[in-house]
């Protein structure tokens, strides 16, 4: 999906998280836009073998973007209120499976994204003692369309951490939320879980 291909390496401005926890002189978009290019260089020259080699596509983001979110507190907002029907195994089985998931998602993503892309990145305004900050860009793409990028980050054991994002007016958490309890009313909880485990756990833990 479009939405997901743009959202997706701005997962990685998670890691600016020591600039904005220790307010050091380097701006935090100034850090995002390093971290995302860093991300984007290290792909840069290895498409092609990490398309035929997934595996390692998919442990680079599993070691690389995934604890920079709050995968705990995403798989809860996704799962709205049946996360609170969820037994704790169910709630473990299904954050798994979401998490290997993205882990596919993102891996895709990144490697279909445009480094020709222009990104304007916004600063970050909120208080010192803030808790909860909105990180905000612009996707300037070479046929003249801007696209804005949110990210929703908050503070977790004293580390920045992604729970939702968007692109335009579509939230990340949102969308997942609508497809996923879509197919929950028809399928029931523990077999849409089934499901999401057959599909993606595979080769993933």
């Amino acid at each position: 999906m479009r939405w997901t291909r743009v959202l997706i390496p701005f997962i990685t401005v998670a890691l600016m998280a020591p600039a904005l926890a220790s307010a050091a002189p380097t701006p935090p978009q100034q850090v995002a836009k390093q971290t995302v290019q860093k991300v984007l260089n290290d792909l840069d020259g290895r498409r092609a073998e990490l398309r035929n080699n997934p595996q390692e596509l998919y442990a680079l983001i599993d070691r690389d973007l995934v604890p920079l979110i709050d995968l705990p507190y995403m798989s809860q907002l996704v799962l709205g209120r049946y996360w609170r029907q969820a037994s704790p195994a169910q709630r473990q089985r299904f954050q798994t499976a979401f998490k290997n998931m993205l882990i596919r998602t993102y891996g895709s993503a990144l490697l279909g994204f445009n480094d020709n892309v222009k990104i304007e990145y916004k600063p970050v305004r909120a208080a010192d003692d803030a808790k909860n900050v909105t990180f905000n860009a612009v996707i300037k793409s070479p046929n003249g369309q801007d696209t804005p990028v949110s990210l929703q980050l908050h503070e977790v054991n004293d580390q920045w951490k992604v729970y939702d994002g968007s692109v335009g007016n579509l939230s990340f958490v949102t969308n997942y939320r609508g497809q996923f309890n879509s197919a929950i009313r028809r399928e029931g909880l523990d077999d849409f879980i089934k499901q999401l485990e057959q599909r993606y756990n595979n080769g993933n833990s």
